[in-house]
């Protein structure tokens, strides 16, 4: 396998297109795994909202590459009670996380997830959460030790996975 490497979402201008362009075809993807249809104008809002965000020193948008092709990204944050829906404060959260279909099953989404985990690591978080989508998303986090908590998100009813690292 070949190393990854990371670039982390800090200038919204700069990184606009890019995150549009790997966010775009996992917006689609997720949608497709969930059963719904989001007008595209909705996840160009949503796409937006992150580049947004990643200027905030809680969040962490990071885009992966191989080699010089982007690969896939992941979104965390801390949770804060100030926080807008469900929130575990002090909690690492995994907002998003993606990795181009062509590019899976090599060992690259758990070398991402490292990386995110790492992240949460040097900012004090000993536990992590997130939804997960029952195609793609539930088989992956399940490998890379999370463990379903038999709670529903009451902001999109997926199950709420947990993990202490």
């Amino acid at each position: 396998m070949n190393k990854l490497n990371f670039e982390t979402v800090k200038n919204k201008r700069k990184h606009h297109k890019l995150l549009e362009s790997i966010m775009l075809p996992y917006c689609l993807e997720l949608d497709s795994n969930v059963g719904r249809t989001t007008p595209e104008k909705t996840i160009k809002r949503f796409i937006s909202s992150i580049a947004d965000m990643s200027e905030n020193t809680d969040r962490f948008v990071e885009l992966c590459y191989l080699d010089k092709v982007l690969i896939g990204f992941a979104y965390g944050k801390i949770d804060r009670e100030e926080h807008r829906g469900y929130v575990r404060p002090g909690w690492g959260y995994v907002m998003e996380f993606y990795v181009k279909p062509e590019y899976r099953r090599n060992g690259y989404g758990k070398e991402i997830y490292k990386h995110l985990e790492n992240i949460f690591k040097s900012n004090g978080i000993s536990n992590i959460w997130l939804t997960a989508d029952p195609v793609t998303g539930e088989p992956f986090w399940n490998a890379v030790g999370f463990t379903n908590s038999g709670e529903r998100s009451p902001e999109n009813n997926l199950y709420i996975y947990e993990k202490h690292i």
